[in-house]
């Protein structure tokens, strides 16, 4: 699977996806049922080896967290850039803080594109166990119910987000803890909702929603309300992601194909531009900030040398949001 710097943007759409992919019942996973417990991982195998992601359903089954969030998506992207509510949580305001980014201002991950996309981003900034665990760096619009929905939605993804640490890890032949022991203070773990407009595209590969790249942590948990999200296989052919509601697409992410030397694969994506308005939020899982990451033992042999020097999950995110910001600046300054 290729890297960010790898993908290419202007590789064709080959459809909707084949219907090969997995779909596990987020009720079945959180159960640890015994008796099932060797067939999901079997199945979980098989999907990062043979497509290179997965889905979750039921994920929110008699759960209102992503309903009650997507309702104060669509409260606070409607407002106008001007109102103060708005301003407030600009993440340009203060350094190294979470909140509202505005339009244009996502990383170019190729160069030469403008991501047609604005999001508001919040995290842990600490101690996942705390209290106080969604203050830190977070700010938060003056809407009521805003921070206590996304509070609740993080739970819930967050729960989930274990328990497919935990899957992953046995499908690679790793104790159960490996992956969720290493992703456990959640300090550099983001969760962001996405607003794409919608609009005319005159300009396919250079105006996008967001262009193709890898995530940079270990698994991405992702839920879209329209279709525009586009995936690639284990072969690098890029197909249509479904939209369908409470199903959660599961992206494995650089870190884990950095552990497992390339067994896993990073899933490269893509989203184009829609003429309809989008939402999607998005859970980044990463690695605990100072954790080294390297190939396992396991994965390598005189066959497959290893594939990837280490590096800490800080070191590797601080390194691509440099890249994809130059490229950001490149794209605009040319338009002077």
């Amino acid at each position: 699977m290729p890297s960010t710097r790898d993908l290419n943007q202007s590789d064709p759409l080959l459809g909707h996806a084949p219907g090969r992919e997995l779909c596990i019942d987020a009720r079945q996973l959180l159960r640890h049922d015994p008796v099932q417990r060797e067939k999901l991982v079997s199945q979980v195998r098989r999907a990062c080896l043979d497509t290179g992601f997965f889905y979750v359903s039921n994920a929110f089954a008699d759960n209102p967290a992503f309903s009650n969030v997507l309702l104060q998506m669509q409260r606070f992207f409607s407002l106008p850039d001007s109102d103060p509510r708005k301003i407030a949580v600009d993440n340009r305001r203060k350094e190294g803080s979470y909140g509202w980014m505005p339009m244009f201002g996502e990383p170019a991950y190729q160069p030469g594109t403008r991501a047609h996309v604005e999001s508001f981003d919040c995290g842990l900034g600490g101690d996942a166990h705390s209290t106080k665990a969604l203050e830190g760096r977070n700010v938060w619009p003056d809407l009521p119910g805003f921070r206590d929905n996304i509070g609740a939605l993080w739970n819930s993804l967050a729960a989930l987000a274990g328990a497919l640490l935990e899957i992953l890890a046995e499908a690679a032949d790793l104790q159960r803890d490996f992956f969720s022991s290493r992703c456990s203070t959640r300090e550099l773990s983001t969760l962001r909702l996405l607003h794409y407009p919608g609009g005319h595209c005159e300009d396919r590969l250079r105006d996008v929603g967001i262009a193709a790249h890898t995530d940079f942590e270990c698994i991405s948990l992702l839920l879209q309300t329209c279709p525009g999200l586009e995936l690639t296989d284990v072969n690098g052919q890029w197909y249509e992601a479904p939209a369908r509601p409470d199903q959660v697409i599961v992206l494995l992410d650089d870190m884990l194909e950095r552990w497992t030397n390339g067994y896993f694969r990073a899933t490269g994506h893509r989203v184009r531009r829609t003429t309809v308005p989008r939402y999607s939020i998005v859970l980044f899982v990463a690695v605990n900030a100072n954790q080294v990451v390297a190939p396992l033992e396991p994965f390598v042999s005189s066959g497959n040398p290893a594939r990837f020097g280490p590096v800490t999950q800080r070191q590797h995110i601080d390194a691509e949001v440099r890249r994809s910001e130059a490229y950001r600046t490149e794209t605009f300054a040319g338009n002077r």
